[in-house]
């Protein structure tokens, strides 16, 4: 094996005589077959007294560094032996350290790193790696001082100034981020990616070009993960027994993974699948690993084991699909898939994104993180699952009881902004972003977790810059316990959530919460995740194109309560029933997904993409140089009700109410809604107590405000953007309202706003649409303008526009329409109800005829919306 390049010990070797070297590489052997103790107690006579020969124990150091991704606690003990003979060797400490951590050994940890940035005359790249590991346990300023100094004093090197940002990212030091930042940056410019070595984790925190990403990943799976040729398992024989899937991973415990993969654990076939979990952690007494060890058939610790051995444990067990759930993260076990203990090697949840490729087959996502397309740069094939990769398992608790603000560290008055996610995520330029909302709207306060003491010495620093006063604007609040956090979540009224690493668990838990999430589009898989989540969840609107479409939608909320509340129960009420929290429908996609990997493998055939669309799997059986046929793998129909592609083919009959704004359109609406047209919620309101209800959907609203503007009543967007953002809110919070409400596929949905006028032809194309058109006198709609104090384009001068508009198409489309006076509406009502009911389709029993003439009677000579 070659010696670590860089390596502090290499130039010792260089010089060193023959012998030693030799020693090395024999005692690297020996390791793969014998204990620790029986390798030092061989090396003891050879190498002489430790106290008194150098060479000896940096050899001993250079060993355990070869073993101690594979093996940690064979390095770990070598490394205690070299201690018990040299107690101050701080180089042993620092590598030491780390490990001490992946074990679970966390103030072992602590105070060995301490002891290291304690010592005056340690080198600096020990005290720069202790610092690395320091700042997970808030051991204060002292760390990220020490780690800075150390920097400088060997100059700034290439090599490891992604060490330093990590640390300066997590105390929020965000001169020091900018700088090391803009040095690996034009590396990577230059072609120098190699020379940095970057963990792929810290990557992400600060760039979102995908491309970058990959060869950053690409590069990290290279030099860390061993070249091993092995060949992988065959795949047995099914017949009288079940598929075998083993989860590895180091956080069966305390963990938002465990969390997550827990439900995925609970809602398995146990009659088809036998699930064995493969533990590289360490078992930390928690309820969530106590259920983990309930819905397995066996568990097994592997962090005592060598990779070559775990893998020979995971290969004996007959393991068809094993799924790795670390990714390149600090704690990863990668090293046990180079291998191959199994026919079928999975990447999933813990690492967003592709993770090089080489030692697994396929990685899972779904269409909104891996759009289409974006899978031909990915080295592994992508398994895509509806509608969002992550599995959650909420179903399987209660919301806790809301507590007293006071007592969980929450303001006692006011609106409440929150961000739950490491401040790691957060650059300044983010934060920027957050302190002027803030100012916009100076009765809010901002919550986050308390993110340790350097760190809050920056914010407040950078809180005051924007002259804010820290103490009442941004409170940080202490960590909790899973399910007191989700109480203490109900206080807030809008998540922020970071870019361009946003938020994956931290957005779950806010929507079980009845929290509304407010996102970025992303660019890579990590920046996509909360989006992909809201728009599965219905909220698609939540999910901003860019900065300045993120701060209107939170100003907006935060200023408009009644918007704010409707929102809010829309998530209380229909989130939980989303494909989101659907632990057991993902379940069977990815069930799915695994027997058609495995029966691929079983015929000898390459791996594929696989997409899981919820009746069968699209499998591309192309090589990737070739132009061969695309086949269909069929499967089971799911037993779900969410909607499947098949149903998105099929146009949703549409009945457009559409007016200028004050026209009548809201009177119209609600008479036909109580009639049995199903007007999906929740719903803009305005500020005039005669139209308590506008029946005017707040998500189809905000799409047509990024399409349209509401000043100038034009067009902002391309037609191609027009059809894919209308199209995309018809697949997604649309579909859901219907599936929520029970609606027949073949039963039309009524939608209204004033600016549909300006993009009718997208309407008409996307929807099987008629068209009702509410009239009203340009002066009746300008005098409900003045009495509401609305702007301009709000009356008479907009309503010219809108019927302009609206008249052209009609004249220039054969799409069925009907005209309604609003004059006539008021007058007679039971005619036009008649007309209306027969126009759409519908058959309203006696009761629903009573409540919409009712509702005329009682409000139409009243108000027009």
């Amino acid at each position: 094996m070659p010696f670590p390049k860089r390596h502090p010990g290499n130039k010792l070797f260089q010089t060193a005589d023959l012998r030693l070297k030799n020693l090395l590489g024999q005692a690297q052997k020996r390791l793969q077959e014998e204990s620790v103790e029986k390798v030092l107690a061989w090396l003891r006579p050879q190498i002489g007294d430790f106290a008194q020969s150098q060479d000896a124990a940096r050899l001993l150091y250079i060993l355990a560094a070869g073993v101690r991704n594979r093996h940690p606690q064979q390095a770990i003990a070598i490394l205690e032996h070299l201690l018990s003979r040299r107690p101050a060797d701080t180089h042993a400490r620092a590598a030491i350290a780390p490990l001490y951590d992946r074990v679970g050994a966390q103030l072992k940890a602590k105070n060995t790193a301490l002891k290291v940035i304690e010592t005056a005359d340690a080198a600096p790249l020990d005290r720069l790696r202790a610092a690395n590991l320091l700042v997970r346990f808030d051991a204060g300023p002292r760390a990220p001082q020490a780690a800075l100094e150390a920097f400088e004093a060997m100059g700034r090197p290439l090599r490891f100034a992604a060490e330093l940002l990590y640390i300066a990212l997590r105390v929020a030091d965000w001169k020091a981020s900018r700088m090391l930042i803009d040095q690996i940056h034009q590396a990577y410019a230059q072609g120098r990616s190699d020379e940095v070595r970057e963990s792929p984790r810290t990557h992400l925190l600060w760039c979102d070009d995908e491309a970058t990403n990959l060869a950053v990943v690409a590069s990290w799976n290279q030099r860390s993960l061993p070249q091993i040729r092995t060949n992988p398992p065959p795949v047995q024989d099914l017949k009288d027994r079940r598929i075998r899937i083993g989860y590895l991973s180091s956080d069966f415990r305390e963990h938002p993974t465990a969390r997550l993969i827990n439900g995925l654990l609970r809602h398995h076939d146990h009659e088809q699948f036998e699930i064995f979990i493969y533990c590289s952690g360490w078992d930390d007494g928690s309820p969530i690993r106590a259920q983990i060890n309930t819905h397995c058939d066996q568990l097994h610790t592997v962090t005592n084991l060598h990779d070559a051995d775990a893998a020979a444990l995971i290969r004996s067990h007959g393991i068809d699909v094993l799924v790795e759930l670390n990714g390149p993260t600090r704690a990863t076990r990668m090293g046990i898939l180079a291998h191959r203990p199994a026919p079928v090697q999975i990447d999933y949840l813990g690492y967003p994104g592709s993770v090089g490729g080489r030692v697994v087959d396929y990685i899972i996502g779904d269409p909104y993180t891996v759009p289409p397309g974006a899978e031909q740069a990915y080295p592994e094939k992508v398994i895509r699952i509806q509608q969002t990769y992550q599995v959650n398992d909420y179903a399987a608790l209660s919301l806790p009881p809301v507590q007293d603000r006071r007592s969980i560290g929450m303001p006692e008055k006011g609106p409440v902004l929150g961000m739950f996610n490491a401040i790691n995520k957060v650059s300044e330029d983010v934060w920027t972003v957050w302190m002027r909302i803030l100012k916009e709207v100076p009765e809010a306060t901002f919550c986050l977790l308390d993110p340790g003491t350097a760190a809050r010495k920056h914010l407040s620093d950078a809180v005051r810059a924007h002259g804010l006063n820290p103490q009442r604007r941004v409170a940080a609040v202490r960590p909790l316990p899973q399910m007191k956090h989700l109480a203490r979540l109900q206080f807030c009224d809008v998540m922020l959530d970071p870019w361009p690493y946003g938020g994956h668990t931290s957005t779950s838990d806010a929507l079980f919460a009845g929290v509304p999430v407010v996102a970025l589009e992303g660019r890579n898989f990590a920046s996509r995740v909360s989006g992909g989540l809201l728009r599965a969840a219905g909220l698609r609107v939540l999910v901003q194109p860019d900065i300045e479409g993120y701060v209107r939608m939170v100003i907006r909320l935060l200023r408009n309560p009644g918007d704010l509340a409707q929102l809010k129960r829309f998530i209380r009420d229909q989130v939980p029933r989303s494909n989101i929290f659907d632990a057991a429908g993902k379940a069977r996609q990815l069930e799915w997904a695994y027997r058609t990997a495995l029966d691929l493998a079983r015929q000898g055939l390459p791996p594929r993409h696989i997409t899981v669309t919820g009746q069968e799997f699209a499998v591309d059986r192309k090589p990737s140089i070739s132009t061969g046929p695309t086949v269909t793998i069929p499967a089971p129909v799911p037993p779900t009700p969410k909607a499947s592609p098949a149903d998105h083919s099929r146009p949703i009959p549409l009945v457009l109410v559409l007016g200028p704004w004050s026209s009548g359109t809201s009177a119209t609406a609600g008479m036909l809604a109580l009639a049995g047209l199903h007007a999906p919620g929740p719903y803009v309101q305005v500020n005039d107590p005669r139209t308590p209800q506008t029946y005017e959907m707040i998500a189809f609203r905000d799409v047509l405000r990024t399409l349209a503007s509401e000043a100038t009543l034009k067009c902002r967007s391309s037609p191609e953007t027009i059809r894919r953002s209308l199209t995309d809110f018809r697949n997604g919070p649309l579909r859901e309202a219907r599936r929520a409400a029970g609606s027949p596929p073949d039963a039309p949905v009524l939608l209204k706003h004033a600016l549909c006028a300006v993009m009718l032809p997208a309407l008409g194309e996307i929807f099987d649409l008629r068209l009702i058109g509410v009239l009203r006198p340009l002066a009746k709609i300008e005098a409900t303008r003045q009495r509401r104090q609305w702007p301009a384009v709000f009356g008479a001068e907009g309503a010219k526009l809108l019927y302009r508009s609206m008249f052209a198409y009609l004249v220039d489309h054969d799409t069925p329409f009907h005209l309604l006076r609003f004059t006539d509406l008021r007058r007679r009502p039971e005619a036009c109800l008649d007309d209306l009911v027969k126009f759409c389709g519908l058959d309203p029993t006696p009761e629903q005829r009573k409540a919409a003439l009712g509702f005329i009677n009682r409000r139409g000579t009243k108000a027009a919306a």
